[in-house]
């Protein structure tokens, strides 16, 4: 069954089919082909998939986005981030930078991000000086950080595949964010320095941060609700994405009075896309897992890395290469649903810490929505910035070393994903 569902998965992928399909069809052929199992099975393993409490909260965290950013708490924030940071050189880059980091705290997602702030900051990017190969990188590297920052979509995924808390995994990434985050703004301080762009504006005042910091305060305290809520225990990270999509709601309704009820109809039929998109991804990829399991393939890959090598350094480093080259072209969610029920009972096996494993192969993820030629956040990037793939491609390398850079911190100095978790839970 493996061979028939691999070699059709890849021609699948070839000639275009779309990545959701190509695995449902492939794990369909298998099944009928490769054995005697009533093709039903297929129909009940998707369901299955998808019929998970803690997989909700991924759905509801890309609504709680979308009300968020329909009320227009992604404006509040970049004026708060603007009145801190853009008086620096290369401030309006580094605003951006900030801007993305707050709002993937609100979000969970990469996409998501991207749309809510990058379109309101891209404007202002070219006025101060920035190429549009240079906005491109650094939309996709800041819109990167919503699969690592908490609430992280991806990291709602691992945790429901394995089991695993997800409160700490939602802690585990907060410094790896704010180390990508650090790392993009002092990209963009070189490239302003380099070009002699972005010089700031003015002087730093803190009348104005303050004034800035009460308008946007029920925004900003947004991430700390959601975050709060789940690792002190008052609710489960599908609770929190209830709460947040109802504080959204209050926000946008009640106190910035931003929202109209006729909104609510685009705000819900985005949702409901990028919704559909994961569940289904989620439910058919357990096709494979059905499959991966009734063929033992767990164990015979076991096998074979624990015969390559018996060091748990060199086990890991092979799945994330793994990773990170399948990422390159399966989309994330899709990539993980099928690679990781196979490898994280290896590495728990090897007394990896699931916790580090769980950031790292978050992070490891994100690679591939950096890099062509799925590169969902590299395109969509692109969009915003009104670059082509030649232009766009000239600073993606430096955020995807940047991002690989941190992956390696995170390898040798595991206390990066471990501090926060041990000193709050």
């Amino acid at each position: 069954m493996i061979i028939i569902a691999v070699v059709a998965l890849l021609i699948l992928l070839v000639i275009g089919v779309p990545v959701c399909f190509a695995i449902g069809l492939s794990g369909l052929l298998a099944i009928m082909l490769g054995s005697d199992v009533p093709t039903f099975m297929a129909v009940q393993q998707s369901v299955r998939g998808m019929n998970s409490f803690s997989l909700m909260a991924g759905p509801l965290f890309i609504l709680a986005g979308e009300i968020l950013g329909g009320a227009q708490l992604s404006k509040r924030i970049l004026d708060f981030c603007r009145a801190c940071i853009s008086q620096l050189k290369g401030g309006m880059g580094m605003v951006s930078v900030l801007a993305n980091m707050i709002f993937a705290g609100i979000s969970g997602s990469g996409a998501a991000t991207m749309s809510a702030v990058g379109s309101l900051t891209v404007p202002e990017l070219k006025k101060v000086g920035y190429e549009r190969s240079f906005i491109a990188a650094l939309i996709a590297g800041s819109g990167s950080l919503g699969p690592i920052i908490p609430p992280s979509t991806n990291m709602i995924v691992f945790a429901s595949l394995t089991g695993f808390s997800v409160g700490k995994l939602f802690l585990g990434g907060v410094v790896p964010g704010i180390l990508i985050g650090v790392c993009l703004m002092v990209m963009c301080y070189l490239y302003a320095r380099k070009h002699n762009v972005d010089n700031g504006t003015g002087t730093f005042s803190f009348k104005a941060v303050l004034k800035a910091f009460k308008e946007a305060f029920f925004a900003l305290i947004t991430p700390l609700i959601i975050i709060g809520g789940v690792i002190s225990g008052v609710f489960t990270a599908t609770e929190a994405g209830i709460v947040a999509c109802l504080y959204g709601l209050i926000c946008g309704f009640f106190i910035y009075k931003t929202l109209k009820l006729r909104d609510l109809v685009e705000i819900f039929k985005r949702a409901a896309s990028s919704s559909a998109m994961l569940m289904m991804l989620m439910g058919i990829s357990s096709i494979y897992s059905y499959i991966f399991a009734r063929e033992n393939l767990a164990v015979k890959i076991q096998e074979f890395m624990l015969s390559v090598s018996t060091n748990p350094t060199v086990v890991v480093q092979i799945i994330i290469v793994i990773m990170l080259v399948i990422g390159c072209f399966m989309e994330t969610l899709a990539a993980t649903a099928v690679i990781l029920p196979i490898v994280y009972p290896i590495i728990i096996a090897l007394g990896v810490d699931p916790l580090v494993f769980g950031v790292l192969f978050s992070v490891a993820t994100v690679v591939g929505g950096l890099t062509p030629p799925v590169g969902l956040y590299l395109f969509i990037s692109m969009n915003i910035a009104e670059a082509n793939f030649k232009e766009a491609i000239k600073y993606t390398a430096p955020v995807v070393l940047i991002v690989l850079a941190v992956m390696i911190l995170i390898w040798f100095f595991p206390s990066l994903v471990t501090v926060v978790p041990n000193l709050i839970m």
